[in-house]
Protein backbone atom coordinates (compact mmCIF):
# COMPACT_ATOMS: atom_id res chain seq x y z
CA UNK A 1 0.00 0.00 0.00
CA UNK A 2 1.28 3.47 -0.86
CA UNK A 3 0.96 5.91 2.24
CA UNK A 4 -0.02 9.29 0.37
CA UNK A 5 0.72 12.33 2.55
CA UNK A 6 -2.27 14.82 3.03
CA UNK A 7 -2.69 18.13 4.94
CA UNK A 8 -5.91 19.52 5.83
CA UNK A 9 -7.53 23.32 5.67
CA UNK A 10 -10.69 24.73 7.03
CA UNK A 11 -12.79 26.75 4.82
CA UNK A 12 -15.76 28.81 5.70
CA UNK A 13 -17.48 29.09 2.43
CA UNK A 14 -17.67 26.81 -0.49
CA UNK A 15 -19.35 29.62 -3.22
CA UNK A 16 -17.92 30.31 -6.92
CA UNK A 17 -15.38 27.10 -6.26
CA UNK A 18 -14.93 24.84 -8.95
CA UNK A 19 -16.44 21.37 -7.47
CA UNK A 20 -17.71 18.15 -9.14
CA UNK A 21 -20.93 17.15 -8.01
CA UNK A 22 -20.80 15.69 -4.44
CA UNK A 23 -20.44 11.66 -3.34
CA UNK A 24 -23.02 11.73 -0.19
CA UNK A 25 -21.00 9.61 2.60
CA UNK A 26 -22.92 8.01 5.88
CA UNK A 27 -20.35 6.36 8.27
CA UNK A 28 -20.99 5.02 11.18
CA UNK A 29 -18.69 3.82 13.25
CA UNK A 30 -18.93 0.56 15.31
CA UNK A 31 -15.10 0.74 17.26
CA UNK A 32 -11.93 2.45 16.88
CA UNK A 33 -11.30 -0.02 14.17
CA UNK A 34 -14.44 -0.61 12.34
CA UNK A 35 -17.03 1.44 10.34
CA UNK A 36 -19.62 1.03 7.61
CA UNK A 37 -20.88 3.40 5.08
CA UNK A 38 -23.13 4.02 2.43
CA UNK A 39 -21.44 6.07 -0.06
CA UNK A 40 -24.34 7.19 -2.53
CA UNK A 41 -26.23 3.64 -3.05
CA UNK A 42 -22.58 1.37 -1.96
CA UNK A 43 -22.29 -0.10 0.85
CA UNK A 44 -19.41 -1.12 2.70
CA UNK A 45 -17.55 -2.61 5.59
CA UNK A 46 -14.30 -0.71 6.44
CA UNK A 47 -11.41 -2.10 9.21
CA UNK A 48 -8.82 0.61 10.08
CA UNK A 49 -5.75 0.32 11.62
CA UNK A 50 -4.23 2.54 14.54
CA UNK A 51 -3.05 5.28 11.76
CA UNK A 52 -6.82 5.58 10.73
CA UNK A 53 -6.11 3.57 7.66
CA UNK A 54 -8.49 1.58 5.84
CA UNK A 55 -6.96 -1.89 5.59
CA UNK A 56 -9.41 -3.79 4.61
CA UNK A 57 -12.66 -2.64 2.28
CA UNK A 58 -15.72 -5.25 1.18
CA UNK A 59 -19.03 -4.75 -0.01
CA UNK A 60 -21.78 -5.69 2.21
CA UNK A 61 -25.42 -6.44 1.66
CA UNK A 62 -28.27 -4.32 3.11
CA UNK A 63 -28.75 -6.31 6.31
CA UNK A 64 -25.16 -6.64 7.41
CA UNK A 65 -25.37 -3.07 6.92
CA UNK A 66 -28.43 -2.54 8.91
CA UNK A 67 -27.07 -5.12 11.86
CA UNK A 68 -24.03 -3.04 12.29
CA UNK A 69 -25.32 0.52 11.71
CA UNK A 70 -27.45 -0.76 15.16
CA UNK A 71 -24.18 -1.00 16.90
CA UNK A 72 -22.46 2.28 16.35
CA UNK A 73 -21.88 5.12 18.62
CA UNK A 74 -21.36 7.95 16.17
CA UNK A 75 -23.05 8.18 12.71
CA UNK A 76 -21.47 11.10 9.83
CA UNK A 77 -22.75 12.60 7.17
CA UNK A 78 -21.27 14.55 4.56
CA UNK A 79 -20.45 15.20 0.95
CA UNK A 80 -17.40 14.78 -0.58
CA UNK A 81 -16.26 16.88 -3.85
CA UNK A 82 -13.28 17.18 -5.60
CA UNK A 83 -11.91 20.35 -6.88
CA UNK A 84 -11.52 20.66 -10.68
CA UNK A 85 -8.83 22.66 -11.01
CA UNK A 86 -6.29 20.77 -9.04
CA UNK A 87 -6.82 17.18 -8.69
CA UNK A 88 -4.71 16.92 -5.24
CA UNK A 89 -8.13 18.69 -3.76
CA UNK A 90 -10.75 17.24 -2.41
CA UNK A 91 -13.47 19.00 0.02
CA UNK A 92 -15.64 17.61 2.77
CA UNK A 93 -18.44 19.45 3.71
CA UNK A 94 -20.34 17.76 6.79
CA UNK A 95 -24.15 17.71 8.06
CA UNK A 96 -26.01 17.60 11.58
CA UNK A 97 -23.79 17.33 14.18
CA UNK A 98 -21.03 18.40 12.53
CA UNK A 99 -22.83 21.53 10.46
CA UNK A 100 -20.64 23.78 9.17
CA UNK A 101 -17.36 21.79 8.86
CA UNK A 102 -16.06 21.91 5.61
CA UNK A 103 -12.48 20.57 5.26
CA UNK A 104 -10.22 20.52 2.41
CA UNK A 105 -7.67 17.30 1.66
CA UNK A 106 -4.62 18.05 -0.26
CA UNK A 107 -2.92 15.13 -1.00
CA UNK A 108 1.48 15.31 -1.94
CA UNK A 109 3.28 12.31 -3.27
CA UNK A 110 6.48 13.39 -1.47
CA UNK A 111 7.04 14.67 1.91
CA UNK A 112 9.24 17.76 -0.09
CA UNK A 113 5.84 18.51 -2.11
CA UNK A 114 4.12 18.78 1.24
CA UNK A 115 6.55 20.76 2.87
CA UNK A 116 6.73 23.35 0.18
CA UNK A 117 2.92 23.51 -0.82
CA UNK A 118 0.89 26.91 -0.68
CA UNK A 119 -2.00 26.87 0.57
CA UNK A 120 -4.78 28.27 -2.03
CA UNK A 121 -6.03 31.81 -1.18
CA UNK A 122 -9.52 30.34 -0.24
CA UNK A 123 -8.03 27.94 1.98
CA UNK A 124 -8.05 28.59 5.79
CA UNK A 125 -6.25 27.73 8.70
CA UNK A 126 -4.48 24.02 8.64
CA UNK A 127 -5.86 21.69 10.86
CA UNK A 128 -3.98 18.86 9.93
CA UNK A 129 -3.40 18.00 13.74
CA UNK A 130 -6.32 18.82 15.05
CA UNK A 131 -9.64 16.61 16.04
CA UNK A 132 -11.18 18.07 12.78
CA UNK A 133 -8.80 16.62 10.33
CA UNK A 134 -10.57 12.88 10.73
CA UNK A 135 -13.61 11.60 10.76
CA UNK A 136 -12.71 9.09 13.55
CA UNK A 137 -11.50 12.20 15.25
CA UNK A 138 -14.99 14.17 14.63
CA UNK A 139 -16.68 10.89 15.64
CA UNK A 140 -15.75 10.85 19.58
CA UNK A 141 -16.38 14.59 19.91
CA UNK A 142 -19.97 15.75 21.15
CA UNK A 143 -21.69 18.21 19.46
CA UNK A 144 -20.80 21.08 21.78
CA UNK A 145 -16.55 20.34 21.72
CA UNK A 146 -17.32 20.04 18.36
CA UNK A 147 -18.39 23.79 18.05
CA UNK A 148 -16.44 24.82 20.53
CA UNK A 149 -12.97 24.03 18.21
CA UNK A 150 -15.03 24.84 14.97
CA UNK A 151 -15.83 28.55 16.82
CA UNK A 152 -11.74 28.75 16.66
CA UNK A 153 -11.39 29.29 12.85
CA UNK A 154 -14.47 31.03 12.39
CA UNK A 155 -13.69 34.92 10.73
Amino acid sequence: MIRRLTKRYIVNNLDGLNLSSPLRYERYYINNNLRVQKKNEILEKEVLNDKNEVVLKTKIEYLEFERLKAQAYKKIIRDSYLYLDDDKVSIKSYYDDYEGLNRVEVKFDSEEEMRNYQPLSWMGEDITNTSLAFDKDLSKLSKKEFLAILNNYEK
